[in-house]
């Protein structure tokens, strides 16, 4: 328009207003397309930066996105990996060696107290019972036994349980000392020594000091074995009173 204008007043003194009204026109019909094509290209750059800034945000929403796919996998395998560790780890186990005391069962770790308190329990109960009680005190014996330590008494046991309850048979056992225990490595050997009365009914049929020689192997802690211990071998001899 300012073209136009421009061009019209130099003009407008030397022609006659017919002149001057057709050149005016001519003028402006020449710059309106200059014109047309200036508007024309505002709006095309801007609907292109448009474009380029929304593809630019996308571009950086994809990467974000990536970004925390990758974070929430990685925290997945993570948490996957922390579970299967501490389900597969092995857990300590409390249990009640005796009436006077409590104790933990360490995973992997197997303390002399536990080991003597243990082999002492076991043969306890083994030497006491009476006619009414031998079959469920060696019921309890045989439970903690090993295998083949089983294998190779368990007939043994049985008659001795049809004879004590034939001939009315019960024993009474108590520790006269400490017990004693070795490690050798790959077991556990408990010296038991005790006073071991036998009676008939009421009659007493022998007394005896006897040392016992306890043989424990290690095995994994269990529910019902929590000491991680069975009597491997159990070997008997008198000691001599003065």
């Amino acid at each position: 328009m300012i073209l136009g204008v421009n061009k019209f007043s130099r003009y407008h003194s030397a022609v006659r207003p017919e002149e001057n009204r057709a050149g005016f026109l001519k003028a402006i019909s020449e710059s309106q397309p200059f014109l047309f094509a200036m508007n024309d290209s505002k709006p095309e750059k801007i609907k292109r930066s448009g474009f380029v800034e929304k593809w630019a945000r996308a571009e950086e929403t994809s990467a974000f996105l990536g970004l925390s796919l990758y974070a929430v996998v990685i925290f997945c395998i993570a948490l996957l990996v922390t579970l299967f560790k501490v389900s597969t780890k092995p857990q300590a186990i409390y249990y009640i060696p005796s009436a006077q005391e409590a104790g933990i069962a360490y995973p992997n770790r197997i303390e002399k107290v536990t080991v003597c308190g243990f082999a002492s329990n076991w043969l306890l109960n083994r030497n006491n019972f009476t006619p009414i009680t031998v079959k469920d005190t060696y019921q309890r014996a045989m439970r903690y036994m090993s295998p083949e330590l089983l294998s190779r008494t368990k007939a043994s046991l049985e008659d001795e349980i049809s004879r004590v309850t034939r001939d009315n048979i019960s024993s009474l056992f108590s520790l006269s000392k400490e017990p004693e225990s070795e490690d050798s490595g790959t077991d556990f050997q408990v010296t038991l020594t005790g006073e071991k009365i036998i009676f008939m009914g009421k009659e007493k049929l022998d007394d005896r000091i006897l040392r016992y020689t306890v043989t424990l192997q290690r095995i994994s802690p269990i529910e019902t074995n929590p000491y991680g211990l069975v009597i491997a071998g159990v070997k008997q001899e008198e000691v001599e009173t003065k």
